[in-house]
């Protein structure tokens, strides 16, 4: 009896290179689909990144006025201080994260001497949220930058 050997069989090029494609396109989608439901939470919680920057200057002005004042009961000026953003605007940044343009006030008053934008780099994980411990003010070259944005607009009480 003759055992009929099987050889085994070669792929064509043409078939490990749309192998290849189908594994790039496949990867590309992946990378793309993540960023794009990053985006998407991250516009669906905007008020995470604002409770974050109110967070920030108001432990900001807190420090600033303690020194100015030369007091240790920052309690007592926290107590007093109020931060509103009255407006936010987000976007993904290129360095992680989402860079985002703010304006806000202080105790009812406009922030800063001409009442211009302010931005803050926030970090963001898709599966924890906004992480409010990593606010950083940062420029506006960064913001403009950010290729996809989403916007929060309040009354400012």
């Amino acid at each position: 009896m003759a055992r009929a050997t099987v050889s085994p069989r070669v792929p064509r090029p043409f078939s490990v290179a749309r192998g290849v494609v189908l594994l790039l396109l496949a990867g590309a989608l992946g990378v793309i689909g993540f960023h794009a439901a990053r985006f998407a939470r991250s516009c669906v919680t905007l008020d995470g990144a604002r409770a974050a920057i109110e967070s920030h200057v108001k432990g900001m002005h807190v420090r600033r006025m303690a020194r100015v004042l030369k007091t240790a009961d920052r309690e007592l000026l926290a107590s007093r201080t109020a931060v509103h953003v009255t407006a936010l605007t987000c976007g993904p940044s290129v360095l992680g994260g989402m860079t985002c343009r703010a304006r806000y006030l202080v105790n009812g008053q406009s922030a800063g001497l001409d009442a211009a934008d302010h931005y803050f780099r926030i970090g963001f994980s898709l599966l924890t949220g906004w992480k409010t411990g990593s606010v950083v003010e940062t420029s506006g070259l960064r913001y403009s930058l950010a290729p996809g944005r989403c916007s929060l607009t309040t009354d400012g009480r």
